[in-house]
């Protein structure tokens, strides 16, 4: 087993502070490497504790497990030293007692050695045993599927960027600079670490360093590429030519209006269900008689639900019945529940779903009927996410955008709220990001590679990228192949690779947004997250010195 350490801790001086004997060093540094691995940062990794201010809740009781009670204690003592501190607590846990919840100590690592570069330790095989013994009953590997094809496109196929992308890169980060007032080392810092950051995204990949897994919790495909800012994609480059991305639109919305479907529940033959794609989810729902499999499910497109815990039944001609009862959490729809559900199964997900919304709302609320604003749509679009996964009802019901999607689909709304109850948001987000992936990659991805074996193709969840003379068939594949696996009509928006060295304005304006109210140490230092030393060398550097006689060579390349 790897751990990945933050390359500017010193670890064996650490240890010898101690003056212990060899063995016991040993034993120590290996315990601190893989202590720090929990908690190192990198620029592919730095997102993941975002909204914890970049901290890393580690419970104590577990790590006594791997490290022994009385290791743990020394290695924070050594790690925690006021002197010259390596990480820090965030001062906020909460140990539960009775039935209460808890939850537990954050650890981050401090700016100082937070760099964002990184070295490799191996740890011993028996404290990897150690590791991995809490994590053997969680293995889920075996609803994981098999993605090979996927990931050999990364072998098969060169991947690198068109030369103009580092004139883009100068152009941004000197517009950027640009708007910076008194040389605030803080909003500079915060530029040259945007760029420093892209910088090491485009390293990875021109490097031929690009890494990929498979997530075995919601079956995404993770790569370099999908960690590639949107803004640096159209530079993007396979086996010399330019990429075009097929990507479906609205498409979280778009796999919501299939799992809504009771056949989604109730098939078990191996396919598009909840059987085939999280049967561990299934197995809970079954065994807690959410999912009762006395009963026939309708294999139509509408939404027929049946229920034996409440006796009701709808009509199987219609879906306009009274008294009708979700199947799934055994509590009476409304007809304008239901009717709202089957509308927003029906919506055209094939034309602007966000547009529809709005129109939809205005005429419910006796607004002129009026084309989207572009700034209302994006607000909706934005919001998405919310109307999800949002748990917190103050804010779910209090929030302007999320109230537009309740007024248009009130049933939708009831239905997402019942699903939270019944295995909670983290569950729910799983089961769209894996009905996704199943129709994408595992599907559609799968059978248009069987059929054009010399096609590239590489993934970025909701999208999939192809040269141009694939791009067309795969838009039909992919349109094609998910009305007949949902039953639901799709969107998709064709993009083609359109190189501009001059920034838009409205993205350099976006980036400065986040830079712009940075101003003093105590924001900077709310704002340190994902902030490293590495990237903001490189990007300084890279800016100073992108002298004239570079640009002429970019000129020689075109």
């Amino acid at each position: 087993m790897l751990a990945k350490v933050s390359a500017s801790i010193n670890v064996a001086g650490l240890v010898d502070t101690l003056k212990v004997s060899p063995t016991r060093t040993t034993n120590l540094k290996h315990k601190i490497y893989y202590f720090l691995s929990l908690l190192t940062d990198t620029n592919d990794s730095y997102r993941l504790n975002s909204d914890n201010g970049g901290y890393h809740n580690l419970c104590s009781f577990e790590l006594k497990k791997i490290l022994g009670n009385k290791d743990f204690y020394i290695i924070r003592d050594l790690l925690l030293n006021p002197d010259n501190p390596i990480i820090e607590l965030d001062r906020s846990w909460h140990n539960p007692k009775g039935s209460s919840s808890g939850y537990c100590q954050g650890y981050r690592i401090t700016p100082k050695y937070n760099t964002g570069e990184v070295i490799y330790k191996t740890l011993p095989k028996k404290l990897e045993k150690m590791i991995l013994k809490p994590h053997k009953a969680e293995d889920t590997n075996g609803a994981t599927p098999n993605y090979h094809f996927l990931l050999n496109q990364f072998g098969c196929n060169t991947l690198s960027f068109d030369p103009l992308l580092y004139l883009y890169l100068f152009n941004f980060g000197n517009q950027l600079m640009l708007r910076v007032r008194n040389k605030n080392q803080y909003q500079l810092n915060l530029i040259h670490n945007l760029i420093g950051r892209w910088l090491y995204y485009i390293e990875q990949i021109n490097g031929g360093k690009s890494w990929y897994k498979m997530s075995v919790k919601n079956h995404r495909l993770n790569s370099s590429v999908t960690n590639l800012p949107k803004l640096l994609r159209p530079f993007l480059l396979c086996n010399g030519e330019p990429l075009c991305c097929v990507d479906v639109s609205s498409s979280q919305p778009y796999i919501l209006s299939s799992i809504m479907q009771s056949r989604f529940y109730y098939d078990t033959s191996v396919g598009y269900n909840l059987y085939t794609i999280y049967p561990e989810l299934y197995k809970i729902l079954l065994g807690n008689g959410t999912i009762d499999t006395s009963i026939s499910y309708s294999s139509t497109l509408d939404i027929k639900y049946y229920s034996s815990h409440t006796g009701y039944t709808t009509n199987t001609s219609s879906y306009n019945t009274n008294n009708s009862s979700s199947f799934m959490w055994c509590n009476l729809f409304t007809t304008s529940e239901l009717d709202s559900i089957n509308r927003y199964i029906q919506s055209p997900f094939y034309l602007d779903f966000y547009t529809h919304v709005l129109d939809r709302y205005y005429t419910y609320t006796n607004t002129p009927l009026r084309a989207a604003k572009t700034d209302d749509r994006e607000k909706l679009k934005n919001t998405m996410m919310y109307v999800l996964f949002e748990d917190k009802m103050n804010h779910r019901n209090n929030n302007e955008q999320i109230k537009i999607f309740q007024t248009v689909f009130p049933g939708v709304e009831r239905w997402i709220n019942q699903i939270h109850k019944m295995i909670g948001k983290q569950r729910f987000s799983y089961l769209l990001q894996r009905a996704e992936s199943y129709l994408l990659l595992n599907v559609i991805c799968r059978e248009f590679k069987e059929q054009n074996q010399s096609a590239p193709l590489i993934t970025i969840h909701d999208g999939v990228f192809t040269t141009s003379k694939y791009v067309h068939k795969l838009n039909g594949f992919v349109l094609r192949r998910l009305n007949e696996l949902t039953g639901v009509i799709a969107g998709c928006k064709t993009k083609t690779s359109q190189i501009d060295s001059n920034p838009h304005l409205k993205d350099v304006e976006q980036q400065w947004s986040k830079v712009e109210p940075i101003k003093t140490e105590k924001k900077y230092l709310k704002k340190i997250k994902g902030v490293f030393t590495s990237n903001i060398k490189r990007g300084s550097e890279f800016l100073r010195n992108f002298s004239a006689n570079f640009l002429n060579g970019i000129d020689d390349q075109i």
